[in-house]
């Protein structure tokens, strides 16, 4: 996204023309986006005869914001400087939303928040004043109006008792709240998302930007909130001021030592309605009032006695004029003869779980996106027609081309049709394959009949279902072995976790989520991992998750488990499964098929770029010390024993999250590297703590985790923080109670089903 920002300026009376922005956001320079062919200079000059029909003369090019110089912005702007002088004022331009302003009507906006941001003001005045030293010909030449812009990060540095100089107060705000780089850079995209194209933030869209950090009951006291957010007292936030604020307000900040002299300068500014420094004891009253509420746990809003209140005020020892100073509130609370207040200005939640891109921005950049990105996509009509029974399965494939022509194509289409071949999406439907067969010995395993019972196979099919298996094994891996080792999603999007041989659970995943074939859902389909062992139908389990595969490769995605290694299989039950179903001669061959599939299995998904989808947990910093993606994609394929080929592939197929109910018997053990420890449980891999896993995502820009591995006696947990998230796909677990789930990742939630299987 490119956009020209326009500079119009009448020499004759000194003013700047804005324009009134949409929804009511205030004036500012009329802007547009560069159209394909266009030089800037002729954007400029377009956007400028459109909102004046003038001519204008095209001084100069006054600033440029580079996606290059400042990262997380998405977009490029550049000032172009218009003049005109004698121009037919009185709102001369042609639309009525317009309005010609001077400095001192400039002055009066920013007064009255009439601006979108203090850009015109700050240029106005900088042009005048080098106007005035340089003349109109050449106020250029004193160099830029606007220099570049670069993100300031504040550090974020842990109070040192012994060394208070170390640190300034506003780096141990920052490493009070825990607001690292990362976090800033969230903060700042989700700033610029409300003030775009801006750089200050109005009160209107602070406004916006907090609706979802505030309860209704605080949402009232909006003004104050910006009031004591606005230190600067301009009426607009920069990015350091929101950054501070919300830094103040982060229910993590500590209330002590710096942090807390900052804090209580937010606080003092938030109850000082006149914003002087001097508070009067009314304003105090509210102060004293919100604190022995919030202390008591009280959500109305009762006023203690006068006397009380009166007590209290006095006790800052405030002066004769009875107004308490700043000065005198910050001391007496940091010698604790003023308490309480460590409960005012506080959110409810963390930061980093609130910050949300403003829809408006996000829609701006999904038309760019999809100006980028769609025009190079093309689709087909697909030449076949499905019929579905009332019950959702499959009851008839036809060719268009089959069909009664006149009913379904006109006479141009069926022309156009002629020459055009057969499309690979009819031949998944009617093509006999050997993962149609697979299905149809499935269907047969599944029924019951007057000549066997449901979920048993004749003694006579065993030779050519082996056949048939280890023929799709072979054209299955082809397809793993092309996909890299992460795989790259897009919502929607059904998580499953593990399975374990139940393979009447996944025939109910399959009536509730894709009766009649994945190919005709929306969505996609990722499996976890452990499709084998603990259960007694591993194989069928696996087969018809290949025979998926092969035939909606896009649609049905498997990761590798902690089951799908040989050595673990024989120790539990898959490899006795397979030599009891074919023999021991039949039953290898299968087995050593199948398990060359696993080897060449993806390891992790992501959704969205933000959902990272494992099978156990992630991995430790000294198996992963760089990008997780890149790591894994360089995992080597294929990977027979990850055990001693791959550490992190190891870690990833065996992590467990550490939580204290679900492993009361653990201990965090002393000096643990980065949040992990040995995972003690399982005599291999790690557990991870919460603390590892905040970390893990804001190094990789992830927000979530969807893992497996664990059973959960509801199908699903969701843990450390509301970051992780478990899914068990497999009900009554080695003879338990507990119930089967998925995840639908969708419309920016994870959404949880669970499985009735009676």
């Amino acid at each position: 996204m490119k956009l020209v920002v326009c500079v119009i300026i009448d020499k004759e009376v000194d003013a700047l023309l804005l324009v009134e922005q949409s929804l009511g956001r205030g004036y500012w320079f009329p802007f547009d986006e560069i159209k394909p062919g266009e030089t800037r200079a002729i954007t400029a000059k377009r956007i400028a005869s459109k909102i004046c029909p003038y001519d204008f003369e095209l001084i100069n090019v006054i600033k440029v914001r580079c996606s290059d110089l400042l990262p997380c912005l998405p977009s490029t702007q550049t000032y172009y400087l218009l003049t005109k002088g004698r121009l037919m004022r009185g709102n001369a331009s042609n639309l009525v939303n317009s309005i010609w302003m001077n400095l001192e009507r400039m002055k009066t906006a920013v007064k009255n928040r009439e601006l979108l941001g203090l850009e015109p003001f700050y240029l106005l005045k900088t042009v005048l004043d080098r106007q005035q030293t340089n003349g109109w010909d050449d106020f250029i030449s004193g160099g830029q109006i606007f220099e570049e812009p670069i993100l300031q990060f504040i550090d974020c540095k842990q109070p040192d008792p012994n060394n208070q100089l170390v640190a300034s107060p506003q780096e141990q705000l920052m490493g009070s709240a825990k607001f690292n780089i990362k976090l800033q850079e969230r903060i700042f995209k989700e700033f610029y998302s409300y003030t775009f194209p801006s750089e200050y933030m109005s009160y209107q869209a602070f406004t916006e930007a907090m609706d979802n950090k505030l309860s209704s009951a605080e949402k009232v006291k909006m003004q104050a909130y910006f009031r004591a957010f606005d230190a600067q007292q301009k009426s607009y936030l920069t990015y350091s001021d929101y950054l501070l604020g919300l830094a103040a307000m982060d229910p993590s900040t500590s209330h002590g030592g710096a942090p807390a002299e900052q804090r209580c300068r937010y606080i003092f500014r938030f109850y000082n309605i006149k914003n002087n420094g001097n508070m009067s004891i009314d304003e105090f009253r509210e102060l004293h009032s919100d604190v022995q509420n919030l202390k008591a746990g009280k959500a109305n809003n009762d006023v203690p006695p006068y006397s009380e209140i009166l007590s209290a005020f006095n006790s800052f020892n405030v002066q004769t004029n009875n107004q308490l100073q700043l000065t005198d509130f910050l001391n007496s609370v940091g010698q604790l003869k003023y308490r309480g207040t460590s409960v005012l200005f506080r959110l409810a939640t963390n930061v980093q779980d609130l910050l949300r891109m403003c829809k408006r921005y996000k829609d701006v950049k999904a038309d760019n996106q999809h100006d980028r990105t769609q025009s190079n996509l093309n689709y087909e009509i697909a030449d076949h027609c499905v019929t579905l029974k009332k019950s959702g399965t499959l009851a008839q494939v036809e060719s268009l081309r089959s069909m009664n022509r006149s009913d379904q194509l006109s006479t141009t289409t069926e022309y156009a049709l002629r020459n055009i071949p057969r499309s690979p999406s009819e031949e998944i439907f009617d093509r006999r394959t050997v993962a149609t067969d697979i299905q149809d010995l499935l269907r047969f395993f599944e029924k019951r009949d007057q000549s066997k019972d449901a979920l048993v196979w004749t003694p006579s099919i065993f030779i050519n279902l082996a056949k048939n298996v280890v023929t799709l094994c072979k054209e299955v891996r082809d397809i793993f072995r092309r996909e890299p080792r992460c795989l790259k999603m897009s919502s929607p999007c059904y998580v499953l976790g593990d399975i374990h041989g139940n393979y009447q659970d996944l025939v109910c995943f399959e009536k509730s989520l894709w009766r009649a074939t994945p190919l005709l859902s929306p969505a996609s389909f990722l499996f976890l991992g452990d499709y084998v062992d603990r259960g007694i139908h591993g194989l069928e389990v696996i087969i018809y998750l290949l025979a998926a595969k092969y035939q909606c490769p896009k649609k049905v995605l498997l990761l590798r488990g902690n089951h799908e290694i040989r050595k673990v299989q024989q120790m539990f039950s898959f490899y006795k499964e397979c030599m009891s179903k074919f023999g021991d001669t039949l039953g290898k061959e299968v087995w050593d098929a199948i398990n060359s599939v696993f080897d060449v299995l993806p390891l992790a998904a992501v959704i969205d770029d933000k959902i990272l989808c494992v099978h156990g947990g992630i991995p430790s910093p000294v198996s992963c010390p760089g990008d997780f993606v890149s790591a894994v994609n360089d995992i080597a394929v294929p990977l027979s024993d990850p055990e001693n080929e791959s550490p992190l592939a190891w870690e990833i197929m065996w992590n467990d999250p550490f939580s204290i109910d679900t492993n009361a018997a653990a201990q965090l053990p002393i000096g643990m590297n980065g949040g992990f420890f040995n995972n003690t449980r399982r005599s291999t891999g790690n557990y991870f703590t919460s603390e590892a896993l905040m970390t893990f995502l804001e190094k990789n820009n992830f927000t979530h985790v969807i893992r497996a591995h664990e059973v959960q006696q509801v199908g699903f947990k969701v843990q450390l923080s509301g970051r992780l998230l478990t899914v068990f796909s497999s009900s009554h677990y080695c003879g338990g109670t507990n119930e089967a789930a998925t995840v639908l990742v969708d419309a920016a939630k994870l959404r949880l089903i669970r499985l009735d299987t009676t």
